[in-house]
């Protein structure tokens, strides 16, 4: 659940960047399809196994998942055409990714296991979520401000999956080259603070050259990636169970909170 926050949490701040009023409609179809997402990514292969179909708490994440997407579907009619479109690819490529491309190749390779391009998959299905579908029924909001935005939230999602990938390092099949076992642990992390830097550097470009982005935001900006580069140098392939899934994930909800907190204690 705290990964649909996380979402969520990226989409609200895309609506305060460029002034949109908050679709709630949209928030909360992006919770439940995200939650559905993420049952279906990481419970389809176990839902598959012998003995485990029928398990108990598998039995209440399938209750839960049934229902949000029974949910989404409700919301649907809420959404614009331009968001169907763009939900719909979203949906394509989580699809893609846990679903063999092809039945008939002996490998049933996935989005998920092809070489290489994982990150790639999850850091733009991530940005299209948060960044592109609140946007896209304002066509004055499709600049350069937004694809820079584009870029940065797929930067932040690329670096967030490093920990990740140093985690599985034991875990992963040899050949799904990921970041850590293409250039080892120590350049992955300094491939990513060099990632989060220029994240920096392009808040910069829309103050100096396009005179947007207030000095605020660029410095709540920094300090969520200063506190992303730490958690980043502190990985290890034997971290603890949370450190990841819940420290990592979570760096979005005190993103936003620092945002909302900011706002509210700005002088009038």
């Amino acid at each position: 659940m705290h990964v649909s926050l996380a979402v969520v949490c990226i989409q609200v701040l895309t609506f305060f960047k460029f002034d949109i009023t908050l679709n709630y409609s949209l928030l909360l179809f992006t919770f439940l399809s995200t939650l559905v997402a993420y049952n279906f990514i990481k419970y389809f292969e176990l839902s598959l196994a012998k003995g485990i179909l029928y398990s108990k708490s598998l039995k209440l994440i399938y209750s839960i998942t049934i229902v949000s997407f029974i949910s989404c579907l409700f919301i649907i009619p809420m959404l614009s055409n331009l968001e169907l479109i763009t939900i719909f690819i979203i949906s394509s490529l989580t699809v893609l990714y846990i679903l063999p491309i092809n039945s008939l190749n002996k490998q049933k390779k996935n989005l998920r296991n092809t070489e290489g391009i994982k990150i790639f998959i999850v850091a733009a299905t991530w940005s299209l979520l948060t960044v592109l579908l609140p946007i896209i029924d304002f066509f004055d909001k499709i600049d350069v401000i937004g694809m820079i935005y584009f870029i940065q939230i797929f930067i932040y999602v690329f670096v967030a999956i490093i920990p990740f990938d140093i985690r599985d390092l034991n875990l992963d099949i040899k050949n799904l080259n990921t970041v850590p076992q293409n250039i080892g642990i120590q350049r992955a992390k300094n491939l990513g603070i060099i990632l989060l830097f220029v994240f920096i550097i392009l808040d910069f470009v829309q103050i100096i050259i396009l005179e947007h982005v207030n000095l605020t935001s660029v410095l709540i900006n920094i300090i969520i990636c200063i506190i992303l580069s730490i958690l980043l140098f502190n990985s290890r392939k034997n971290q603890t169970k949370y450190y990841a899934s819940f420290w990592v994930e979570s760096l979005p909800i005190f993103w936003l909170l620092l945002n909302l907190i900011l706002y509210y204690l700005r002088p009038f």
